[in-house]
């Protein structure tokens, strides 16, 4: 199985104009770091509807922990400040969407989407941003051991276990926590089992 070693120091030259959240941290810690180099919070309900549409998160909403919180922010890609007036209901400025599930406080799932396509460079940063101590490796959920499970699914996962990744198209990449998509998927097939018998009744 081939190996990903991120090196973040040759990709230290982008590092001013991406998102850098991390799972784990606070929304406190994420909001500081991202709004002082020029994000945005998306908070018109209208928006953060359009923007929520078709994201891989969304059809599990509904299972998601009591008082999660998810938030949405864009940024511009050379870190200038956007302009109120420029952020519309409709259509996607020049730049990053980043989504991010909080659950207890601390960010399980980021979802990072671009305007135009993600370089190799910019996936590779983007990992090494969340890369730890650890390594990135190609792996998905068909090299899950038993009693393992995913919500999502993913393309990468790190060495540790910790954190998985997903491509989707050529503008988008999901980092999770790897126990929170476990968790998931744990919880959504108990339901299931429970709910089988009342839903085959009478047949």
């Amino acid at each position: 199985m081939k190996s990903y070693f991120l090196l973040p120091l040759v990709f230290n030259f982008a590092a001013t104009f991406f998102l850098e959240a991390r799972i784990g941290e606070t929304r406190l810690t994420i909001e500081k770091r991202l709004l002082k180099s020029g994000g945005y919070q998306y908070r018109e309900d209208k928006i953060l509807l359009n923007r929520k549409r078709g994201m891989p998160y969304s059809k599990f909403e509904e299972y998601f922990p009591e008082k999660a919180d998810l938030r949405i922010y864009y940024k511009t890609i050379d870190g200038r400040k956007p302009l109120s007036k420029d952020v519309k209901a409709s259509g996607m400025l020049e730049g990053w969407n980043l989504h991010i599930l909080f659950v207890q406080g601390k960010s399980v799932i980021e979802l990072y989407k671009r305007s135009d396509r993600i370089t190799e460079f910019e996936f590779i940063h983007l990992l090494n941003l969340q890369s730890g101590n650890s390594f990135w490796e190609k792996k998905s959920e068909n090299d899950l051991e038993p009693g393992q499970f995913s919500t999502f699914g993913f393309d990468f996962q790190r060495n540790d276990q910790v954190l998985r990744a997903k491509k989707m198209g050529t503008n988008t990449v999901m980092i999770f926590s790897t126990s929170f998509d476990h968790l998931m998927k744990k919880n959504i097939r108990e339901e299931q089992m429970n709910d089988a018998p009342s839903s085959v009744d009478g047949f």
